[in-house]
């Protein structure tokens, strides 16, 4: 069967030069790429990190591979609202700053 591909030019041209050193034909450098392909262990699906609860629309950025990063610090009773989030970073800040004021008072 014959196939059209388009590759970049500079991979062809690199592809095709190292086929020419080891005397090999172009066909035979894809072929056995296809079959070395077809005969690894097919790579585990891309599965979201943030588990969609019923209420929530899947997003484009739910299977996002940076978004593993933070699989370690999710948790099921997590929110993920937006005001919530807002809030729980207030908390945290006006934590840290009394807690510094506290720091600093006894300072004085």
């Amino acid at each position: 069967m014959k196939a059209t591909l388009e590759i970049p030019d500079d991979l062809y041209r690199r592809v095709k030069a190292r086929s020419a050193l080891e005397g090999r034909p172009l066909r035979s450098v894809a072929v056995q790429l296809f079959q070395n392909w077809l005969n690894d262990e097919p790579s585990p699906p891309v599965v979201s990190v943030i588990a969609l609860s019923a209420d929530r629309k899947p997003t484009r950025f739910d299977k996002a591979p940076w978004l593993a990063i933070t699989k370690p610090y999710l948790k099921s009773e997590m929110s993920h609202d937006m005001d919530e989030i807002r809030a729980t970073i207030a908390e945290g800040w006006s934590e840290d700053v009394a807690e510094k004021v506290n720091l600093a008072s006894r300072k004085s």
